[in-house]
């Protein structure tokens, strides 16, 4: 049976001991249902009721998702905290959990609904939310099993839909559904789908990097600023680039800001959405603390009735009592339901936009004409190699245009030679060499110590590879080789289908010729897969060029990358993962056997410097221990010594990196 679209006030659908009343939400693995008791003489009371959708029920994963969220929710036991009141199972075998209902707003509703009437929420009302939002994460944070130790929990969901404001004033948070626990299995299922609101993700979530208590912190600077501006800090066209923005800290933070939120909270602010979580506040309690201490200096929270007073003028019929109050995990809007995806079909009209019927000409130097063309097939050709940034292209018609002025190709087109390059680049190359007489890890190393800015261009055997980089890092990278293409990347890597990819391919013109924003919109992808993706698969293209022996560079200073998508700019990681891969395991044994008698000494001005490396204990010794001339074989020895049970590949490995990276030298003579 379908899921119910409804839910009549007189429905009385039982679910365990209670009645349904209404549907209050929908949301990625259950609805929200207003619902009272059985039992007559309780008549009058309203819980929210959470039921697990019908679907989601049968596949395991899923159930013990939900029955772990109801066992973390019986834990909590705090003011600020949506209570739990009951759980179980109904008759269809679906898990339910009953909480509390708050009859009232959430933080959503209100800045929305203060949005339409031109106002912001007052700053005493937003820090009075915000301060009892870090008094329930600091309950939550700090919860301990039966034996006292720290379950070390992550919320992970803190955004405005989750934070309810009742008609008293009182203000609770909910939803715990994706709160991680260390030490249970679901760790592994965590990577795999980031299920908060995106505009509320930490930089360390969308890096894929692990996230601890802090990460909630991050989020609770994204609600204060969108509580006291009424919009988001982090703006961008699509999702694509807001979370591109969140990585990287580009707020967006105009005259409004300094205008409206004062100087001391501005600092709390910025503090809260720092980007390295080592320079945020380290818990919730210490920036709580900070906000109490600017509060009673700005002379705020005075009157108890600031948040009851805006909840009561923004209340409409309908919202109290059997109404949309609690709301489940999603806003309008915002993030895709969780789950197996219906594949993605031509004939459903409503979900998937109509096919350009633009037809493209080509035009080639010699004069022949291609076409016409649908844009699938130029776009094949341009990715293929079979159209060049030589030809050129007429669109619907349309007088003929560079190939590369089609803002929907110009990300497939590699650089071409200098002479017809179709960015600004100088005649000739500002560094060039071989890669016979240079390593690929050399070059990055050359390109990083002296911090340039500008296009690699890297040829072997007709593969070309073009690299961006930005003060020495490696932001971008493009490939003529079709299989590199993101596409092919995500077929190989069995996250779509050929129907599929060509379905987006088709729809690239309505969004700015992007593949990724393509199949957001058709919903083959939700956007933080698609960012993870696109991370790992330009890591891939540029770690692939480490193993190179043969082939040229050419490096062009000042030309600026034009793509929308960059790499998270930490070359020293990336170059450091590229050392490694440029010694595969079986020539290390080859390698040691010449490196073992060369003279290492101490290298007092490495460039770049120590600092700049994330150096491991391995590394750290043998830059100890190399403060005076000795053989490889000799430091071997000696680290052995110091360091018993040293596992002999580490120690290689470690050698290897010093050397390649200039942190240990070599006496040629």
């Amino acid at each position: 049976m379908g899921r119910r679209a409804s839910l009549a006030p007189e429905d009385g659908t039982e679910v365990g001991d209670y009645l349904l009343i209404r549907r209050l939400g929908l949301g990625g693995m259950s609805d929200v249902y207003l619902a009272r008791p059985k039992d007559p003489g309780r008549a009058a009371e309203r819980v929210a009721l959470k039921r697990m959708r019908p679907d989601l029920a049968q596949m395991p994963e899923f159930v013990e998702l939900f029955e772990r969220e109801t066992r973390l929710a019986r834990r909590l036991d705090h003011p600020n905290v949506v209570r739990v009141l009951d759980a179980g199972t109904d008759a269809d075998g679906r898990c339910f959990i009953v909480t509390e209902y708050v009859e009232g707003l959430d933080c959503w509703k209100i800045t929305r609904r203060l949005g339409r009437q031109g106002e912001t929420l007052p700053i005493d009302a937003a820090v009075r939310i915000v301060a009892a939002t870090l008094e329930a994460l600091d309950h939550i944070h700090n919860l301990a099993d039966e034996h006292g130790r720290p379950l070390g929990i992550v919320h992970r969901d803190i955004s405005p839909s989750n934070i309810f404001v009742s008609r008293t004033g009182a203000v609770k948070l909910g939803d715990y559904g994706i709160a991680f626990l260390p030490n249970e299995e679901a760790e592994t299922k965590r990577r795999k789908r980031l299920r908060g609101k995106i505009r509320f993700l930490s930089p360390e979530q969308i890096a894929g990097l692990p996230v601890d208590r802090r990460s909630d912190l991050f989020a609770v600077g994204v609600l204060l600023a969108e509580l006291c501006l009424g919009h988001s800090p982090f703006q961008g066209d699509t999702d694509l680039a807001v979370l591109l923005n969140i990585r990287d800290v580009r707020l967006n933070l105009n005259e409004d800001f300094e205008r409206n939120v004062p100087r001391e909270l501005r600092i709390l602010l910025l503090q809260a959405l720092a980007r390295d979580p080592g320079d945020r506040f380290p818990d919730a309690r210490a920036m709580l603390d900070e906000l109490l201490t600017f509060a009673d200096r700005a002379g705020l929270g005075r009157n108890p009735t600031v948040l009851a007073d805006v909840v009561e003028r923004l209340l409409r019929p309908g919202d109290v009592g059997d109404a949309e109050v609690l709301r489940s995990t999603l806003t309008p809007l915002e993030d895709a339901p969780i789950g197996p995806r219906e594949p993605v079909r031509l004939a459903d009209q409503e979900r998937t936009p109509s096919i350009p019927t633009v037809q493209y000409r080509v035009r080639r130097p010699d004069g022949s004409e291609l076409g016409p063309m649908p844009y699938a097939q130029l776009a094949d050709g341009v990715v293929s190699g079979e159209f060049t940034a030589l030809d050129h292209v007429s669109a619907g018609g349309a007088g003929y245009v560079p190939l590369s002025a089609l803002p929907a190709v110009r990300q497939h087109l590699p650089l071409l030679e200098q002479t017809t390059s179709p960015v600004d680049v100088p005649a000739g190359p500002d560094r060039r060499g071989t890669l016979e007489g240079d390593t690929v890890a050399g070059v990055f190393l050359l390109l990083a110590a002296k911090r340039e800015t500008g296009l690699l261009v890297i040829e072997a055997q007709g593969v070309r590879k073009e690299v961006y980089l930005a003060e020495g890092h490696p932001i971008y990278v493009t490939s003529n080789v079709r299989s590199e293409q993101f596409g092919e990347y995500l077929l190989a890597n069995r996250l779509l289908d050929r129907t599929q990819l060509d379905l987006a391919v088709a729809l690239m013109p309505r969004y700015g010729g992007r593949l990724p924003d393509a199949l957001i919109a058709m919903e083959a992808m939700d956007p933080v897969t698609v960012f993870e993706h696109l991370s790992a698969h330009l890591r891939q293209r540029l770690l692939d060029l480490y193993a190179w022996r043969t082939g040229r560079w050419s490096f062009y200073r000042d030309v600026a990358c034009d793509r929308d998508f960059f790499l998270n700019p930490a070359g020293a990681d990336l170059l450091r993962e590229g050392i490694a891969l440029s010694l595969p395991a079986q020539e290390e044994e080859e390698w040691w056997r010449s490196t073992a008698p060369l003279t290492l000494v101490p290298e007092r001005t490495p460039n770049p410097p120590r600092s700049w490396w994330k150096l491991d204990d391995t590394d750290r010794l043998l830059l100890e221990l190399v403060h005076r001339r000795m053989s490889a074989a000799e430091l071997a020895g000696l680290a052995r010594e110091r360091q018993p049970g040293l596992d002999e590949r580490a120690f290689r490995r470690s050698l290897h990196f010093c050397l390649t990276a200039g942190l240990i030298g070599i006496a040629w003579a």
